[in-house]
């Protein structure tokens, strides 16, 4: 699938490229996506239809979502997907919990059943998806008190932690609902506890979510068990070494929740056999640019003898480094070496900082794993003293290998 400009589509379409950016920004263009200051959209879209005709506000109506009480993480990543399945997402958020982020939102508590209802003015006719989690009291009534706001064609997903899944809520009340209400009910159990120590990918958690919504429509009282892709943290605040496939996953998700305001610091070794074309490889670097797009601050120092200077000319992954808005340094192993050998040894094979509370860090490569992340502190601040110190022996890469 290509991608076409706002110009072009504003030719397309007969429409301004104000108006098209206006849609884009209201998130009513499936697949828009923004790359630096500028709008692409997938070459096959169709035009959206002005939202006054009468049959785009049936289908807003059909296809509406209130997202209740659920967690931040996950639903950064569930709103655009259910938006490009073609939703209308609505927020409700408990009132200790932070805003969901780029959907409205009203403010209710949900453990008083009278202001629930009063905050309850629309009529849903679509699916609502109930993030459970933090209702500690009244769970069915308030259940059934939205299946009551709702038609007969809707449905109802429940996101469980692994404690509250135990309650079997889908199961208990599934017939009740269908033949008194009309309203189907489904689960989605994340089998394990959403908590600081635990590293989930949430996207993982968002498809699952999406994949329950249209692959389970004419079901009801059922439940999809996930580990959301879980890593725990080890009381030295380490996870355990992870596979390859961990590995990657687990850092690709740290990436895409990189800022504006995040800063990245990065030191590896350069090795003959280093730098792959394998998938998950050439995707981290893919990761690193997109990064440094959305205006974060990437810095990479290469550590390798001057002696491979020339071999490295040619080398693809310094290339497209060096052409992104990456800082690429490079460091003499052998300068190092000689004045303070110590910092190599904090380096190894290489690590990823990502500001100053998280360090992603490769192992050897004759390790059956391919590395792990920490939070432990003493380490994280040991790895970015070294990457300061090494920053005062640094050199322009791109002057280096001109």
């Amino acid at each position: 699938m290509g991608y076409l400009t706002i110009k072009q589509f504003s030719e397309k379409w007969g429409i301004s490229e104000r108006r098209i950016i206006n849609l884009c920004r209201e998130n009513r263009i499936n697949g828009a996506i923004k790359n630096g200051m500028v709008w692409m959209i997938p070459e096959d879209t169709v035009k959206p239809a002005d939202k006054r005709s009468k049959i785009v506000q049936y289908i807003n109506t059909e296809k509406r979502i209130a997202i209740i009480n659920i967690n931040n993480e996950i639903c950064k990543y569930l709103v655009p997907l259910l938006q490009q399945n073609g939703y209308v997402v609505d927020g409700f958020s408990n009132k200790n919990n932070k805003e969901i982020t780029n959907i409205r939102t009203n403010k209710v508590d949900y453990k008083n059943i009278k202001e629930l209802d009063k905050s309850l003015s629309k009529y849903y006719e679509g699916l609502i998806f109930i993030d459970i989690e933090n209702i500690t009291e009244n769970k069915e009534k308030i259940i059934k008190l939205f299946a009551e706001k709702m038609n007969c064609s809707s449905s109802i997903i429940l996101l469980n932690g692994i404690e509250s899944s135990k309650e079997k809520i889908e199961q208990k009340i599934s017939k009740e609902l269908k033949e008194n209400i009309g309203v189907r009910i489904n689960a989605i159990n994340i089998q394990t506890k959403i908590e600081n120590k635990t590293l989930l990918n949430y996207e993982e958690i968002a498809e699952d979510v999406v994949y329950m919504i249209t692959g389970f429509k004419n079901t009801t009282g059922i439940s999809i068990n996930t580990d959301g892709g879980a890593i725990e943290f080890q009381k030295n605040e380490r996870t355990r070494n992870l596979s390859t496939g961990e590995f990657y996953k687990a850092i690709n998700n740290y990436f895409k929740k990189l800022t504006k305001e995040s800063y990245m610091w990065c030191a590896s070794t350069m090795l003959e056999d280093e730098w792959t074309e394998e998938p998950l490889e050439m995707n981290f670097r893919v990761c690193n640019l997109e990064a440094a797009n959305k205006g974060a601050k990437l810095e990479r120092i290469f550590i390798f003898s001057k002696s491979k200077i020339s071999e490295f000319k040619e080398n693809k992954t310094l290339q497209i480094y060096m052409q992104s808005n990456i800082k690429t340094m490079f460091v003499d192993y052998d300068e190092i070496l000689e004045q303070e050998p110590k910092l190599l040894k904090i380096v190894g094979d290489g690590w990823d900082g990502i500001d100053k509370d998280t360090l992603i860090v490769d192992l050897p490569e004759n390790s059956k794993e391919r590395g792990y992340i920490s939070r432990n502190k003493k380490e994280i601040t040991e790895a970015y003293n070294c990457f300061k110190k090494l920053k005062t022996y640094a050199k322009n890469l791109k002057e280096i290998l001109k």
